[in-house]
């Protein structure tokens, strides 16, 4: 429906600090990264969480349930943090967290948080953080074993580089509209990917039986999947449009 009247709306001025609800059963330390959970509660940032910023605060949740305690976080500006191998010439370089503490330059599973900003002396960076994602760029994870997504994944690549037998990529559940993650078979070996319960994949030509997975398994082999927000996902692209090799569960 269109206004018919004047509106006031909430206008957040200050962009530094935003009040998460923290999940149940966690622990956040101030100055620690924050990690985004599915259902909207933080917690201390675990290697593919999406980094919704640094904690202001301390955080105890521990005794409650999801949303019993709210904890406000950084989510801008530069902080300066250890990380091992840094260098003048890194200036303007990505960096991944490993954990809600733990940074370094490779994306490979990590989580984005910033770009370094300057670099005071070796091994130690001014980091800005960024909670919006990398620019220009995409996070690719090389597997080796079964793995499972989340919604915080989407827009991410996975191979199968260097594994020796089939694995298998298991999609979240229920994810919203948009939501798009992309395969590419990197080894010999079967990349299969399984949607679960909630739904299926349309591929090949119909609509693949909910909780049957569909693979590739030759080099350079792929699949671009997209959530179509009905627990289904949809390949936009696969094979460069030649999809006769891909695997589909009986």
């Amino acid at each position: 429906m269109t206004l018919t009247a004047n509106r006031e709306v909430d206008h957040y001025v200050d962009q530094e600090l935003r009040s998460y609800p923290m999940s149940e059963g966690e622990h956040v330390f101030k100055g620690a990264f924050v990690g985004l959970r599915p259902d909207g509660c933080v917690r201390p940032l675990a290697a593919g969480d999406r980094c919704v910023g640094l904690a202001y605060e301390e955080g105890d949740n521990t005794s409650g349930a999801a949303g019993d305690f709210n904890i406000r976080v950084f989510t801008l500006g530069d902080f300066g943090f250890p990380l091992t191998g840094a260098a003048p010439a890194d200036i303007g370089r990505a960096v991944y967290a490993d954990d809600d503490d733990t940074l370094g330059f490779e994306p490979g599973g990590r989580s984005f948080v910033g770009y370094v900003q300057d670099c005071p002396a070796p091994d130690e960076i001014v980091l800005r953080l960024v909670t919006t994602g990398p620019l220009g760029t995409v996070r690719i994870d090389h597997h080796t074993a079964s793995f499972d997504l989340t919604i915080a994944d989407s827009g991410s690549v996975h191979t199968n580089l260097g594994a020796a037998g089939p694995i298998t990529a298991s999609l979240p559940q229920n994810p919203p509209t948009g939501t798009e993650l992309k395969f590419v078979c990197m080894a010999d070996q079967e990349l299969r990917l399984i949607p679960g319960f909630a739904g299926g994949i349309y591929i090949k030509g119909a609509k693949q039986t909910d909780n049957k997975y569909v693979a590739i398994a030759d080099i350079g082999d792929f699949v671009h999947l997209v959530a179509d927000g009905n627990g289904d996902w949809v390949a936009v692209a696969s094979i460069s449009g030649a999809d006769a090799d891909i695997i589909v569960q009986a």
